[in-house]
């Protein structure tokens, strides 16, 4: 077997903006001597609700390894889904893609309907890359790790990728790199990525992450919070009445209280020991992570 990051083309390295996907950028750059060639593009799509750390992450790994890194976002308009590309200085850092996808679908994600993901990230890449570089196939390559094999299998299903319409690789868990590997990494070097723990990472408030880490979440950033909050209560109730809105689409899960509701909990309880051992739920098999 050869070296899984020597990466041959045409290809795309998807770039959540976490310490994983980072590493395995890193381990892609030394393989081909510091340069990627033409046809390999690194790609970071910016929901809007990424914490401001994460960004300046991605800026930071791009300046260090001297490495270009094309950052995206999603956008619509009547009868038309597509990718823009922006800069960490013009990236959206309020929501805005978020809030244009789910004004474009007509109701809110879930966990059960995750089009979130599915539209910001990998359709949003695959459009960019279609339209910049006419490709209609490419090797996607995700930071999934050795100690991720769920996961890793999941990515390698025939069906998904079919559906996807582009090959997914992973490199990191080829090589048999797990989370201490990266975490070592990560600590040898000169920047890191400055969240404050797990519950900061992907979306800031994403309705997938357990309950004791968005409770950490309203306690350490209300000011942020509130924009899920106000997304579930008012701000997007009138624009999308006119689609067929329904009040249990009025939430991003049914199965534990609203933005507001935990916000007040959180408020009025007191300072109380958190258990964020349990993992963050990943958005998709190729998209997000920390």
């Amino acid at each position: 077997m050869g070296d899984p990051f020597l990466i041959t083309g045409p290809a795309v390295i998807s770039f959540s903006g976490g310490r994983t996907s980072a590493y395995m950028l890193w381990r892609i750059l030394q393989a081909h001597g510091g340069t990627l060639p033409d046809d390999v593009l690194v790609c970071f799509a910016n929901t809007g609700r990424e914490m401001p750390a994460t960004l300046d992450f991605v800026r930071d790994c791009a300046a260090a390894w001297n490495v270009q890194v094309r950052w995206l976002e999603y956008r619509h308009e009547p009868g038309r889904h597509y990718a823009v590309e922006v800069s960490h200085n013009s990236a959206s850092r309020n929501g805005e893609p978020f809030e244009a996808v789910m004004l474009a679908r007509g109701f809110m994600p879930n966990p059960v309907t995750r089009f979130c993901t599915v539209e910001m990230k990998i359709r949003t890449l695959r459009r960019f890359v279609r339209e910049e570089r006419g490709w209609k196939t490419w090797l996607n390559v995700v930071g999934l790790r050795a100690d991720e094999p769920g996961r890793v299998q999941r990515a390698h299903d025939p069906e998904k990728q079919k559906k996807d319409g582009f090959v997914t690789v992973c490199p990191l868990a080829l090589a048999g790199v797990q989370e201490w590997d990266v975490l070592s990494f990560w600590k040898r070097q000169s920047f890191d990525l400055r969240l404050a723990g797990p519950w900061e990472g992907n979306c800031d408030g994403c309705f997938l992450k357990n309950r004791a880490a968005l409770e950490r979440m309203h306690r350490d950033h209300p000011d942020r919070m509130k924009w899920w909050a106000d997304i579930e209560q008012e701000k997007l109730g009138d624009q999308l009445g006119q689609k067929g809105w329904r009040p249990e689409m009025s939430v991003f899960r049914a199965d534990r209280e609203d933005y507001a509701t935990m916000a007040r909990i959180v408020r009025d309880q007191g300072s109380l020991p958190f258990d964020i051992k349990e993992r963050v739920i990943p958005c998709v098999d190729a998209g997000c992570g920390v």
